[in-house]
């Protein structure tokens, strides 16, 4: 009723604005009456016929923007609609004003229809599906382990140890297990992350080193024994379930014969894209000569951008989705504990990746009103110009005064979500203690995030060591408690110790178990797109790669050398004063590149749909 109300009331004073202005354009002459009352009721029902689609599509319940949107249409209806009064030729005065208008008039509906339901394309967690249960014939054993695996997404893992940063849940996690400062990551974003999660495979086997990256075919993979994690649990007997808030990790299996992240699971709870209209200009883009002529993203993407500059659709849908990525966990928690057999969850939070926008009583816990930097408001869309300033401001060769402020504002913010997300994972530890099984618990995060200060702003520019350094927890039976790890393991490696203690064959899986004392640290590489990164002891090189021809399968230029030991903020490049240095890591790349089964990278062929989806979370521009 209020919805109603607004737009009623916002549809009235536009009507009456008009009005004005067309008495004014008369030189005070009044509107005939019969044409002024013709005029509004035409105008009603255009109001009327675009409001239902309007407030199916629109993105929040706003009254502001529905009294807005109501006198927009009024106005719209104005010059829609009232044809009859331009045939009219005993009005002359406002019949010539209103003839340029009028010739507008077929177009306007279709532009309503056609365009604005691209406001609402916003990400949403649909409704859990049914849980369902391992039809697979094996008995597992009786003391077999639960295994929750609990993956979120850009979290660094100097902020999980920041005293600043009130985290419990985490401290309490590390206390009962085993841990260290920070793993290092395969890849600085989200896909090529989660591919090494979920398959076992080492990052330069599977080729895929930026979300834009060609993807892995499930042939190809199957071909060289890569066996997805979560089947593995499914034939061992194991109940299997996912709960993924990143859209991305639900849309890679639309391309058919692709490796999807849900294969393996029996129940796979993700997010998608839920419009209730068609995407128009897809339609378009599939069915008219322009489609035909040029690729879908070349229309229904930079049209988006041309309507929606500010790309406010970007904010809001990601509030509080750690509490549902909770919600929906437990409940499939709640009912796999009831069951005999074992299960493997996986629990991917897409809390705190931007926008950092903490729900109360979190938001304004770290970031002071006082702190923020001046000309921004709270609102979540100075939130995002502060990053798209921020982002400028990283480009540009000279930095303004106020750099420092806003990359600091933003990083509260973001220390905001990260207290939110504690919260939340203290919900989903509570109900993993409940059962008759003890439960295996596997902590990491895909990548870091970046504040401006190396020249990055979020994630997916850089290999420093904000974006690839990420936390490390496993807890549970078979592990040791408090147990802080005096190295730095990979990423990788905790999926291969939470298979080890789960009795999962490790067959063909990368990684070493940091259970096992015999456990021996190897150089860890990290891909950018077309650069990488190597940590090796004390040294981090890094290097871009360049493809010339078939005939070579890359040329490795160096750029940075760092000894982490003496210079762990990556600020003194000694690249030049140690060639020894240099060398050894050219020779472990080349070691590690040579079991690459995509020897050339290629960008994939997104579909405007994908690309859009990326843009949503900042990958694109």
């Amino acid at each position: 009723m209020k919805t109603i109300f607004s737009a009623t009331a916002g549809a009235v004073l536009g009507s009456a604005m008009i009005i004005l202005a067309l008495v004014m354009m008369n030189g005070g002459e009044s509107l005939m009456l019969r044409e002024l009352v013709f005029s509004l009721s035409c105008n009603a029902l255009f109001c009327g016929l675009c409001w239902w689609p309007l407030a199916k599509i629109k993105s929040t319940d706003n009254l502001h923007f529905d009294a807005l949107a109501g006198a927009c249409l009024a106005f719209a209806g104005w010059f829609a609609l009232p044809l009859a009064l331009l045939k009219r030729k005993s009005v002359p005065h406002a019949g010539k004003r209103l003839l340029l208008f009028g010739k507008l008039s077929y177009a306007l509906p279709a532009l309503a229809f056609f365009l604005l339901p691209q406001i609402r394309i916003a990400p949403q967690m649909l409704e859990s599906p049914a849980l369902k249960l391992s039809t697979v014939e094996a008995t597992p054993d009786q003391d077999a382990p639960n295994v929750l695996l609990v993956v979120v997404d850009t979290l660094r893992a100097d902020v999980v140890l920041d005293p600043e940063v009130p985290t419990p849940n985490l401290d309490a996690l590390r206390e009962d297990g085993t841990w260290a400062d920070y793993a290092v990551a395969p890849c600085n974003q989200t896909l090529p992350s989660h591919l090494v999660l979920l398959t076992g495979f080492d990052i330069e086997k599977v080729g895929m080193r930026g979300n834009l990256s060609r993807w892995p075919s499930r042939s190809m993979l199957a071909d060289n024994k890569c066996l997805p994690i979560a089947e593995r649990y499914q034939l061992a007997g194991y109940n299997t379930a996912a709960v993924s808030t990143n859209m991305l990790l639900s849309s890679v299996d639309e391309d058919a014969g692709h490796q999807a992240f849900s294969d393996g699971f029996d129940t796979w709870h993700g997010i998608h894209y839920q419009t209730p209209f068609v995407d128009f200009l897809s339609v378009i883009g599939r069915h008219t000569l322009m489609g035909q002529i040029l690729p879908t993203r070349f229309i229904t993407f930079p049209l988006n951008r041309i309507l929606f500059p500010n790309d406010i659709k970007h904010f809001l849908p990601h509030y509080k989705e750690g509490e549902r990525t909770t919600n929906s966990a437990i409940d499939y928690l709640q009912d796999l504990q009831q069951d005999d057999r074992p299960y493997f969850m996986l629990a991917q939070y897409f809390d705190p990746h931007s926008p950092y926008i903490a729900p109360s009583p979190t938001r304004g816990s770290i970031a002071r009103p006082d702190q923020r930097p001046a000309g921004y408001s709270a609102a979540p869309e100075d939130e995002y110009f502060m990053r798209v300033n921020l982002r400028s401001y990283c480009d540009s060769e000279s930095r303004p005064d106020d750099f420092l402020p806003l990359s600091d504002y933003l990083h509260a913010l973001y220390k905001e979500e990260v207290v939110y997300f504690d919260q939340q994972l203290g919900r989903l530890l509570e109900q993993s203690k409940l059962g008759s099984r003890e439960t295996i618990i596997v902590f990491v995060s895909d990548h870091g995030e970046g504040f401006g200060l190396y020249g990055g702003v979020e994630h997916g520019s850089s290999l420093y060591n904000e974006e690839i350094l990420v936390p490390f927890i496993i807890s549970g039976p078979g592990v040791a408690k408090s147990n802080r790890l005096s190295y730095a393991p990979e990423m990788i490696d905790a999926v291969y110790t939470m298979l080890e203690l789960s009795n999962i064959t490790t067959v063909n899986v990368d990684g070493q178990s940091v259970v096992d004392d015999a456990y021996q640290t190897r150089p860890a590489i990290s891909f950018k797109i077309d650069h990488v990164s190597v940590i090796d002891g004390d040294y981090k090189f890094y290097a871009s790669l360049t493809y010339p021809d078939d005939s070579k399968p890359y040329e490795l230029i160096p750029l940075t050398l760092y000894n982490l030991s003496t210079d762990f903020d990556e600020r003194n490049n000694i690249i030049d004063a140690s060639p020894e240095v240099v060398s050894a890591m050219r020779a472990i790349i080349a070691t590690r590149m040579a079991n690459d089964l995509f020897p050339h990278i290629t960008e994939r062929e997104l579909s405007g749909k994908q690309l859009q989806q990326l843009g949503e979370l900042g990958y694109t521009d």
